[in-house]
């Protein structure tokens, strides 16, 4: 059987276009000889990420980006659906989330599925959960953010202390700070005087400063001496005949206070004497008399005493 020439050259025609679509799809990632699940990841940033990029489980390729969708809402905020081609011979759970992140400095975005493990199971056409991770480049920018404005705030702090050194280092200040520093060296230099005075006392053992010092160990050793001798009286001290001393005392105040008590109450002579008005009256009475009486004979002796030598009474 023979082929025209026309049928030949349609067929290598069409043969070129099948091998050119498998090669195309291909090098975008596809297998043609495979099926392949679909999924669906909602995002509001999508970070960089284009068609064609990989997706991988565990450092494993296991599919790849088939579309990246915008929808607008009515309020005008837009998110973005990532459409994904994955070999369907991977079983993972709903629960798992598929995460945006960069492998390399250099290097483009990519999707990673960070598995999670129990039921349901992600089955074709499911709507997956979506996250991304900051790059190396934008993670250390969101540090160096902060840094940079205390690092402004600091240098502000720097600004104005030196402009607050600046004046204070005027031309007034300057030379009341150089008074100050003479001042100063002349107060270590009478230290360095005192101490190098104090350093030729010792040193020359002065005898004064030695006879003060003997006097403080004679007058120590005498209070020593002194505490010595208390303390031996105190501990020869007999406490019971101290205490029964005490006793007596004691018992020899009660009674006096009874007998006290005992004249304030009419008790007794004395008693009597201090309560009896009349008795008292009559011994001033008495008292008054006898005085008198006294004066009488001192003035009138011969009334009251009569003797001769001779044995003969004289009259009045």
């Amino acid at each position: 059987m023979k082929f025209s020439k026309e049928l030949k050259a349609g067929l290598i025609a069409l043969l070129a276009i099948i091998g050119f679509v498998i090669l195309f799809q291909f090098m975008k990632g596809k297998n043609l000889f495979s099926t392949n699940d679909t999924y669906y990841v909602k995002y509001g940033n999508v970070e960089g990420l284009a068609k064609s990029n990989p997706v991988s489980i565990n450092g494993l390729k296991v599919g790849q980006v088939d579309d990246i969708m915008p929808i607008t809402l009515p309020d005008g905020k837009i998110y973005f659906v990532v459409k994904l081609s994955m070999d369907d011979g991977f079983r993972f759970s709903k629960k798992s989330v598929v995460e945006i992140f960069e492998p390399s400095l250099m290097g483009g975005k990519e999707l990673r599925i960070n598995l999670a493990y129990g039921e349901p199971v992600a089955k074709d056409g499911d709507t997956l959960s979506g996250n991304f991770k900051l790059s190396m480049l934008n993670s250390l920018s969101s540090q160096i953010g902060p840094v940079k404005d205390q690092l402004q705030t600091v240098l502000k702090s720097v600004d104005s202390v030196a402009n607050s050194t600046n004046q204070l280092l005027n031309a007034q200040n300057r030379e009341e700070i150089k008074t100050l520093l003479r001042n100063l060296n002349r107060t270590v230099l009478s230290f360095e005087s005192t101490s190098k005075s104090t350093n030729a006392l010792l040193a020359d053992n002065n005898p004064k400063l030695g006879k003060v010092l003997d006097n403080a160990n004679l007058a120590t050793v005498g209070a020593k001496s002194t505490i010595d001798k208390f303390g031996n009286i105190a501990q020869n001290v007999d406490v019971n005949k101290l205490n029964n001393t005490i006793d007596k005392l004691s018992v020899t105040a009660d009674k006096l206070n009874g007998v006290i008590s005992g004249i304030q109450n009419g008790e007794g002579s004395l008693g009597k004497l201090t309560k009896d008005e009349e008795l008292y009256n009559n011994l001033k009475k008495t008292s008054a008399n006898l005085n008198t009486l006294v004066e009488d004979v001192k003035a009138n002796p011969k009334r009251y005493i009569n003797f001769s030598v001779f044995g003969k009474n004289n009259k009045d």
